[in-house]
């Protein structure tokens, strides 16, 4: 009988840590030693967990439009930090975003990046230094 409780209780600590042993790095994805500031109008944003994506679309100095794919906290983590996503943000508003560039573009041609920080109506949040 010990056993047997033995057995699931380690098979039960397994599957608890599952998560966290899922969970990637920051510096697997992206150059997080890179910093760039990009502006753009946000086409996008979907707030879920446990990463929120936002889609940029930044004008290029030769009048090319660049989409970018930018990671950051999760709903909560952004309330956390004070940013409201949903009374505060509205796609078509133009942001500047403090970003770590991803290692390689998304498959479908946008690049990528880890959201550092964003500025809102003239406001800054910095979601992470790394």
């Amino acid at each position: 009988m010990i056993k047997k409780l033995l057995s699931a209780s380690a098979a039960l600590a397994v599957l608890a840590g599952a998560p966290a042993i899922a969970h990637h790095s920051a510096n697997a994805e992206f150059n997080t030693t890179e910093q760039l500031t990009i502006t753009g109008v946000l086409s996008k944003v979907e707030n879920v967990n446990p990463h929120s994506w936002w889609y940029v679309d930044v004008k290029n100095p030769d009048g090319k439009v660049t989409a970018w794919k930018l990671e950051s906290n999760s709903p909560s983590g952004l309330i956390r930090l004070g940013l409201k996503v949903k009374s505060e943000v509205k796609v078509g508003d133009t942001i500047s975003f403090r970003i770590s560039p991803a290692w390689k573009d998304h498959p479908d041609g946008a690049k990528m990046g880890w959201m550092r920080a964003l500025t809102v109506n003239g406001k800054e949040y910095v979601l992470t230094e790394l």
